[in-house]
């Protein structure tokens, strides 16, 4: 079959390109490159320190790089400011944090449905599709988030990063405070949602085995991200 036949390859969800920034006199990214494409999981490892919450944050357009291009979906993320901003980040993409990051006086449900709500959604359909998510996820019902287990927080947090369909998510350390049991059943939900959902993730974490699900490993060190071979190790 030729490349006519097939068609042009799809535009990654996430395309860093050249990517710089410094702090302090110390130089996180020198000319960092990473493309993610729809259905792929992309793990990053690296020291405490190496910039891995900076790169996810840098995508969020929460701190703008010294140069260089950074495009979710297409749209240059440095070069948006305010509402435009805002709505990439509740449309496009959906985060994961390591404590979740939850209303702890609010119900799960309404924890999630309140990403709906904000992005637009109405109220009915936002809390439709919030309880759909709890009810797959398989997150009981509850007064408030402060009532649930770890594995269970941090289900809810995957449903609120997935309410609005993004393209792609981003996870920093989602399963760090998470015990091993629940490490391993949160680390098999985030990377099968490539593959059921066709969107791209991006997971930092500093455990191996979890790391050794992507699709890709990569390590980030002098500002560059580079393959790992956190498989071998694994194994090993």
């Amino acid at each position: 079959m030729s490349n006519s036949d097939t068609g042009p390859a799809p535009d990654p969800v996430l395309h860093i390109q050249d990517l710089d920034y410094s702090v302090r006199n110390r130089t996180l990214f020198k000319g960092l490159e990473l493309s993610v494409s729809a259905g792929e999981s992309v793990a990053i490892t690296g020291p405490s320190g190496s910039g891995k919450s900076t790169l996810l944050s840098s995508v969020l357009g929460l701190i703008k790089p010294h140069g260089g291009s950074i495009r979710v979906t297409g749209a240059e993320v440095t070069k948006l400011r305010g509402k435009q901003l805002a709505r990439l980040r509740s449309e496009t993409i959906g985060t994961v944090f390591q404590f979740g990051e939850l209303l702890p006086e609010l119900s799960p449900l309404d924890n999630v449905a309140l990403a709906a709500l904000l992005s637009r959604s109405d109220r009915a359909g936002g809390y439709r599709k919030a309880q759909e998510l709890l009810d797959e996820l398989r997150v009981p019902s509850a007064e408030t988030t402060e009532e649930l287990s770890g594995g269970e927080h941090q289900r809810t947090a995957v449903a609120r990063a997935l309410i609005n369909s993004p393209e792609l998510i981003l996870a920093d350390e989602p399963t760090g405070s998470l015990d091993p049991d629940a490490t391993a059943r949160i680390a098999e939900l985030l990377f099968d949602l490539p593959r059921r959902r066709r969107c791209g993730l991006v997971l930092v974490t500093h455990d191996v085995e979890v790391a050794a699900r992507a699709d890709r490993v990569l390590r980030l060190e002098a500002g560059l991200l580079v393959p790992a071979q956190v498989r071998e190790a694994v194994q090993a």
